[in-house]
């Protein structure tokens, strides 16, 4: 893995990166259309994943491991991971990340709380048939180690999500996919319930959208030195957004590009109405709540600054709630930035 997807990484667990930005990737490197990545038998289980790389199993595999919003995600669906690595940690509280959705640690082996942290030995022990990441750039796993890859790729198959340029919808329907092909109901109350759910949530985002319109978002990720200007386009859940006529800021850089680094001197030029803030580093959140530029935000000084629940599970069940505060957030916003 080169020095721009690891410092990317790290970023978006908050620990500060220099760089954010992949490399321009051709989707249909990976999967392609996501309705057509899986193929099921009777008696086993096939899959072509986001690097092409195509799994295709005598029995489906009933002990999987998988990155903790995958894992989550699956979990929704109806699957219950074996094991599970990445956002883990609980605050203070004993709260679980939200990352991590309704997984229970007390029902599966923990490999790792956080990035960087994979536990081999146990991870050989489980015996896994499955391990499932998500992929970025359809080359790369986001969360397995590097150090770690060969290794794990020795005990065990490894299935990469496509990620890049799929809206948030479009990863739901793989997951729910991915979950139908390792034997779960799809068609199971608690499935379509959510799906319900989902759909209401996303009906009042457009009716929001419909009745405030001229609206304009923000999303941002930040440190008390710098700002990272989100790219709608290359974040699923605001992709996603975008189709339901929410207008975003530009970003600006490439199309590629996951996020557009600025100091604060330039953060006036990207102000927005609304601003989605990056909740997955409230001690980062905080440092920059005094920054003067940051303060002086027309959307900051109207109240309008919401949490960004990024990298939450890909789920219906996960997603209702989360579009249902899109939805509240937009209704309720007041246009504050000129036009001009």
């Amino acid at each position: 893995m080169n020095a721009t997807m690891l410092d990317r990484r790290r970023f978006l667990l908050g620990l500060g990166a220099a760089a954010l930005t992949l490399a321009g990737c051709n989707a249909s490197a990976g999967s392609g259309d996501p309705a057509s990545s899986a193929s099921s038998a009777a008696a086993g289980f096939a899959w072509t994943d986001a690097r092409g790389t195509a799994i295709d199993l005598p029995a489906v595999p009933k002990t999987i491991v998988a990155q903790s919003s995958a894992a989550a995600a699956l979990w929704d669906f109806g699957i219950e991971v074996a094991g599970a690595y990445g956002e883990l940690a609980t605050d203070a509280n004993g709260k679980l990340n939200y990352q991590a959705g309704n997984l229970d640690l007390s029902r599966l082996t923990v490999l790792g709380k956080t990035y960087g942290e994979f536990d081999l030995e146990k991870f050989a022990a489980m015996n896994p048939e499955l391990l499932v990441d998500l992929s970025f750039d359809n080359k790369t796993l986001w969360y397995v180690p590097e150090k770690s890859l060969a290794q794990v790729e020795k005990i065990s198959p490894t299935l990469g999500m496509t990620m890049l340029d799929l809206n948030l919808l479009e990863i739901i329907q793989e997951f729910s996919k991915l979950a139908g092909g390792l034997g779960a109901d799809q068609s199971a109350a608690a499935v379509t319930d959510a799906k319900a759910a989902f759909e209401a949530s996303v009906q009042q985002v457009k009716d929001a959208v419909a009745a405030n319109p001229g609206i304009t978002a923000l999303g941002i990720s930040r440190t008390a030195d710098k700002a990272w200007i989100a790219n709608a386009k290359q974040h699923p859940d605001f992709a996603y957004l975008q189709t339901l006529g929410v207008k975003f800021v530009p970003a600006g850089g490439k199309e590629t590009d996951y996020f557009t680094e600025i100091s604060y001197e330039e953060l006036d030029r990207y102000s927005g109405d609304v601003i989605f803030d990056d909740a997955r580093s409230p001690e980062t959140q905080q440092a920059s709540d005094r920054v003067a530029v940051w303060s002086s935000l027309p959307g900051v000084k109207a109240g309008q600054v919401h949490d960004w629940k990024a990298a939450a599970p890909y789920s219906y069940l996960a997603n209702a709630p989360i579009f249902a505060d899109f939805a509240g957030a937009l209704a309720n916003a007041k246009k504050v930035v000129d036009a001009g």
